[in-house]
């Protein structure tokens, strides 16, 4: 039944079809900057498309059939190990794979070809194409949607199911290949239908790695550069402007910072904002968030649910006393006050709890420093002269 179709303009199609997805993502692999399995990708076209090509020569040119066949199921085998690869690579750049591992498939193929001589038989060819097919795109599907915990991107699902629909066809002809039989599908609509998921898959790609560059814009526009932290234009973003009863803003503000940064120099202040703003961050409870303002000051939101915020302030300015420093002698201590305001109702105003967490800080810093103040405790007059001293006159009860 396969001999009787015309094959050569089956495989002309399908050899187009590789070609346009091999031109497209070859543009992207050299205009974009998050590409890295999008070369393997189009490797793993232009081999697919190679096998077409010798394909369609060995139908019409009986006397090279041959070794043209072998050549053909040779190169398919290794075009869908390659197109396996640059999917997993795709999905995470950071997988370290040993790109040469997919040419095992590939010569495994070319002995048993030359030991059976099975290539010489479509119907063999086809079904070892087709279910090649059928557990490299099942395969990477599941590796993609797997990944989606550490990058969601919503383009995942749609790959995923792309890369399903694909290894259910190929499973449905490779059966049908097998059987020599073809009740679902015919082989042209089912090449049609192989062609179109491949074309499918290809633009899919250009919208995955769009996708994620933009994340990576977005997360460069929220994150501050020096510590990875979130920066105060996310942090306004993230906290809702009315909080509820309960809910908690801490600033903190490392002591003596310029005096640092003057004797050691600014990369040793650099460095004590880096490892204090990860170690702060370690010991956050859930669903609080910690943002640099700028400078050597911090912000944290603490939600309500969180219970007591005196209780996590303490703990950060001991966690922040107990740190150490490798650019800095071992007996230096960078220590930080820390200022708290509470909602006292639902539907507090952020930017009053923020301006009576600042009062706390100044506060704490006229205090002595290394301490946490709560601007919801009582205020002598001795504080109030403090306040006074450093701006703080206005407003202060």
């Amino acid at each position: 039944m396969i001999n009787q179709l015309d094959m050569p303009t089956v495989l002309f199609l399908q050899k187009t079809s590789y070609i346009a997805g091999a031109l497209t993502l070859g543009y992207l692999r050299l205009t974009s900057t998050e590409s890295r399995g999008v070369g393997l990708l189009v490797a793993s076209f232009v081999v697919l498309a190679g096998g077409s090509t010798l394909a369609g020569h060995a139908e019409i040119h009986p006397a090279l059939y041959g070794p043209l066949s072998l050549v053909n199921i040779v190169l398919a085998v290794l075009g869908y190990c390659l197109l396996g690869l640059a999917f997993v690579v795709i999905s995470n750049p950071d997988r370290k794979i040993k790109t040469w591992l997919v040419a095992l498939p590939a010569a495994a193929t070319l002995v048993i070809g030359l030991t059976t001589a099975f290539h010489l038989n479509n119907t063999y060819r086809a079904t070892t194409f087709t279910f090649l097919g059928c557990l490299t795109m099942a395969a990477t599907a599941i590796i993609v949607l797997l990944d989606a915990h550490r990058e969601p991107l919503p383009i995942r699902k749609l790959v995923a199911a792309i890369l399903g629909c694909a290894s259910v066809l190929s499973l449905i002809m490779g059966l049908e290949f097998a059987f020599n039989t073809f009740p679902l599908l015919d082989v042209a609509n089912g090449f049609f239908l192989m062609i179109l998921s491949k074309f499918v898959l290809a633009i899919s790609i250009v919208i995955f790695i769009s996708e994620r560059q933009h994340l990576k814009i977005r997360r460069l526009a929220d994150r501050d550069a020096l510590t990875g932290l979130y920066n105060r234009r996310f942090f306004n973003s993230a906290v809702p402007s009315r909080l509820h009863l309960g809910d908690a803003i801490l600033y903190l503000d490392l002591d003596h910072f310029k005096q640092l940064n003057d004797r050691w120099g600014h990369a040793a202040g650099d460095e004590v904002l880096q490892i204090m703003g990860q170690a702060v961050q370690a010991i956050l409870p859930p669903h609080a968030l910690l943002a640099r303002q700028g400078g050597e000051e911090f912000i944290v939101f603490l939600p309500a649910e969180a219970d007591d915020a005196m209780f996590h302030a303490e703990r950060i300015r001991k966690a922040i006393c107990d740190l150490r420093y490798p650019s800095l002698p071992a007996d230096i201590t960078v220590t930080a006050s820390i200022g708290i305001a509470r909602a006292s109702q639902a539907g507090s105003d952020l930017p009053y709890l923020c301006r009576e967490a600042d009062r706390a800080l100044y506060l704490a810093k006229a205090a002595g420093r290394n301490r946490v103040c709560d601007a919801d405790a009582e205020i002598f007059p001795q504080d109030q002269q403090r306040l006074a001293a450093i701006g703080f006159s206005s407003g202060v009860k």
